[in-house]
């Protein structure tokens, strides 16, 4: 190699490694900004700057990203109905602002599907999670007023989020992957479970009761690793199991509705300290799904029902007489998407999770990588935050992002796994007729 030619390959190292360290702290500027995070007066300027920051990602990856992301149909098709929506939608100004970010955020989950393995993705959002653990437990032990809220006459902190709810659901992502990453990381296990303290403490400060709840379903949700590593005949078990328990508690619904009625409300007003209408929010529920079945197979338009006057007058009849429409939403998530993409959207979203499920599910019991089951309780806890809160899927949020890394991840996975195994399958072949 000659003087001229190490100067240009030196040169070409150096651009590289300056790319890699710059596109590091691209990423962590863009979780930070979509997490819900409230970072001061620098909000509005991370919002700004990181839409050239994804387009400068994508850019030099566009050919990978494009392959990557149309890998799943009907994620294309439930995103593409979400972005043509503007066309019926009664507020499209309003519309088009909001598909700026979902744009964005989608974007992001493809670039991400698209340059980090499944495992290098749970590292980093370790990495992410804890700084911001970090973060939002020194900012408000620094300044209380700003980290400390009053909400349903009580305190509750929320740190860095702009509610309690919404630290709440991100320290519980956190928690639970902390807690997986402790088991398999041997070298760092004390870190992992340091993070895993952490995050439990924040969300039980936040006083959120969703976050709570979906800690003990996550919980509960650990067994089913542990017997997919300990038994290789374990899938139809499993599915017998799960089967046999949905079915029993539907009979016992059915056959029992006072009792249900009655439990339902013992375990929303005694344990959860909430009203039997879920602090008001039976009522909105209700009075908006009148208002979806007005226009049931398209909806209102991404984002744009409560900007409308059917939203209006169901927020004059309710608590939320006082609420700004842009800032309000009927806290169910499956709710909101009807009224926003009507049942073809709710039809295409149920399709891709419920594939999704199946997808990882296959991966667990083939692969039995606790990267896989972090997957599946990261999907389960999104599916579950959306029932009594704001819509995370088909949103501006990292959580969709995420959820679309993982979506398009597993398709390649599988892909390869499946490609692997009839490789093997072949030379034993091969092998056996020798």
């Amino acid at each position: 190699m000659n003087v001229s030619s190490f100067g240009v390959s030196r040169y070409s190292q150096l651009i590289n490694s300056f790319y890699r360290k710059l596109e590091y702290i691209s990423v962590f500027i863009l979780f930070i900004s979509f997490f819900d995070t409230d970072v001061f007066f620098l909000r509005e300027p991370i919002n700004i700057l990181s839409y050239p920051i994804i387009f400068c990602l994508i850019i030099f990856r566009w050919k990978r990203c494009i392959y990557v992301g149309t890998r799943d149909i009907s994620l294309l098709l439930l995103v593409g109905i979400a972005f043509v929506s503007i066309f019926w939608s009664d507020v499209p100004s309003f519309t088009l602002e909001k598909l700026k970010g979902l744009l964005r955020s989608t974007l992001f989950g493809v670039y991400l599907a698209a340059y980090y393995k499944p495992k290098d993705l749970m590292q980093l959002l370790a990495w992410i999670f804890g700084i911001l653990a970090v973060l939002n437990l020194v900012v408000t032990l620094a300044m209380p007023s700003y980290g400390i809220t009053m909400i349903n006459d009580e305190f509750s902190w929320k740190g860095l989020s702009a509610h309690k709810q919404y630290l709440g659901r991100i320290m519980l992502q956190g928690a639970i992957l902390f807690l997986l990453l402790a088991n398999t990381n041997k070298k760092f296990r004390w870190i992992m479970w340091l993070g895993c303290s952490l995050t439990v403490v924040l969300i039980v400060l936040s006083k959120s009761k969703t976050a709570w709840v979906g800690l003990a379903i996550s919980l509960l949700l650990l067994p089913t690793f542990t017997i997919a590593k300990l038994f290789h005949k374990s899938r139809a078990i499993i599915y017998l199991i799960v089967v046999l328990s949905l079915g029993s508690l539907a009979i016992l619904a059915f056959d029992n509705q006072e009792s249900i009625n009655s439990a339902w409300e013992t375990i929303i007003v005694d344990v959860l300290n909430k009203s039997p209408d879920l602090n008001g929010r039976v009522p909105v529920w209700n009075l908006a799904i009148e208002s979806g079945l007005k226009r049931p197979w398209l909806g209102y338009g991404y984002q744009a029902f409560w900007e409308t006057s059917e939203g209006a007058a169901i927020r004059n009849v309710t608590w939320a007489r006082n609420t700004l429409s842009g800032n309000f939403h009927s806290h169910n998530g499956y709710i909101e998407l009807f009224l926003q993409l009507g049942f073809i959207g709710l039809l295409l979203f149920s399709i891709n999770f419920f594939t999704l499920l199946v997808r990882l599910m296959n991966l667990i019991f083939s692969t039995r990588s606790i990267t896989s089951f972090w997957m599946l309780e990261y999907v389960i806890l999104m599916f579950l935050f959306n029932y009594t809160d704001l819509l995370t899927f088909i949103s501006p949020h990292t959580l969709w992002s995420v959820y679309i890394a993982i979506n398009l991840s597993t398709i390649y996975w599988r892909n390869m796994f499946t490609e692997n195994t009839n490789i093997s399958e072949y030379k034993l072949q091969g092998l056996d007729n020798k």
